[in-house]
């Protein structure tokens, strides 16, 4: 082979190569402006997504605005369902001009069972804690839970608040929770949330937040807000709240609010609410002096704390908004907030 042929044959090598080089080149600047064209849209999607869901967030929030507003300017002396801030239960899904859609629900915090009043302040049980958790033990009962299961939360709970460590029959202290799959401790003070009651034992997420089978959500009778003495408004109390005022067997409760007597009282406010707690003698049927005297105690027709669950939409996202407000006169403030 002469030394001009192989110059030519390396030379064409060169070339082959340079060319398989180029065409590599090319094919990773294509992949390369492809993935950041990708990675633009990526982007683009991501910020979209982050307005939209504040869009929503602040749709939300401007609800429990409305309804902090007419907590305000509510006639404090009574509180029904028959008032502003309950307009929100049956208004259904509300357009917020172009933006999107607000809808919720506000719940008087009074019209339940304040779970809290199963200890003292001093973290202790005594005579009027025992009547609290027979008023529970009632609730649970009238809401399909069994006996034994009844007895079981509401031991629980007591020892879940208590300050001591001494299991009461039926409950649990630390023992029983650090030997869960999860173990997690007993706090041995009041609730400071509703939600912690999930991790009493004998409720769980299920029975507090969605119900099981017939039995409805716990967390719709039940509150940890209110004063100590449990008061309970007569105008928005459920039924079930309303018999749970008269636990049998607990001492001092000689008459009962049954469930007919209940759903009367619910039928005669809902033509009127009660102005004052000496009409339940006066409007309903059966309600005499004597049962009258033994809840007087127990009820009113005013509250001082208020929920509600606010979800904002728009075509592409949503948002909810909790908040608890607490009123003194007509100053009203929010006590708690979550968004989600």
């Amino acid at each position: 082979m002469s030394s001009a042929m192989a110059s030519k044959r390396a030379s064409g090598g060169e070339r082959g190569v340079a060319l398989l080089m180029a065409i590599v080149a090319v094919l990773l600047l294509s992949v390369v402006v492809l993935d950041t064209r990708a990675g633009v849209n990526l982007f683009e999607d991501i910020a979209y997504n982050a307005a939209y869901e504040l869009q929503t967030e602040y749709i939300a929030r401007s609800g429990l605005a409305l309804v902090q507003a007419a907590l305000e300017k509510d006639d404090t002396g009574v509180d029904s369902f028959s008032d502003d801030w309950a307009a929100a239960n049956s208004a259904g899904t509300i357009p917020v001009a172009d933006l999107g859609w607000v809808s919720g629900r506000v719940e008087d915090e009074e019209g339940k069972l304040n779970l809290n009043t199963l200890v003292n302040n001093d973290g202790e049980t005594d005579g009027a804690t025992a009547k609290a958790a027979g008023r529970l033990w009632s609730l649970l009962t009238s809401l399909g839970i069994s006996e034994s299961r009844a007895d079981e939360i509401v031991a629980g709970l007591t020892d879940w608040m208590d300050e001591d460590n001494i299991v009461l029959e039926n409950g649990a202290e630390d023992q029983y929770y650090s030997d869960l799959s999860v173990p997690y401790a007993c706090p041995n003070e009041r609730l400071r949330t509703v939600g912690e009651l999930a991790l009493v034992r004998g409720v769980g997420d299920a029975l507090l937040n969605r119900g099981e089978g017939k039995i409805p959500p716990l967390r719709r009778f039940v509150t940890i807000y209110g004063g100590q003495n449990g008061k309970i408004n007569i105008n928005t109390a459920p039924a079930e709240v309303l018999m749970a005022l008269t636990p049998k067997g607990v001492e001092g409760v000689d008459y009962i609010i049954d469930r007919e007597l209940a759903d009367e009282i619910v039928s005669v406010r809902s033509d009127a609410p009660f102005t004052t707690t000496n009409e339940l003698k006066e409007r309903v049927a059966d309600f005499h002096e004597d049962l009258y005297n033994q809840v007087l105690t127990l009820i009113d027709v005013n509250s001082s704390h208020f929920s509600a669950v606010i979800t904002g939409e728009t075509e592409r996202s949503s948002s909810t908004a909790v908040g608890i407000f607490a009123r003194q006169g007509k100053h009203v403030s929010l006590v708690y907030y979550r968004g989600f």
